[in-house]
């Protein structure tokens, strides 16, 4: 099974997109990725993982 990292890079690979920052991320802030949300009418994206 792939992961969700190895499908996203695949597909920007497949879309000449890779390298560059295609999703303005907002690590380790929710209330900043919260108010610019709100802001700008858009839906969060969380992406959670652990190391176990």
């Amino acid at each position: 099974m792939l992961s969700t990292a190895a499908i996203l890079a695949a597909a920007l690979a497949s879309t000449g997109l890779s390298g560059k920052e295609v999703l303005p991320f907002i690590a380790d802030d929710y209330p900043k990725a919260l108010a610019l949300a709100r802001a700008e009418g858009k839906p969060i994206f969380l992406e959670t993982w652990a190391p176990w």
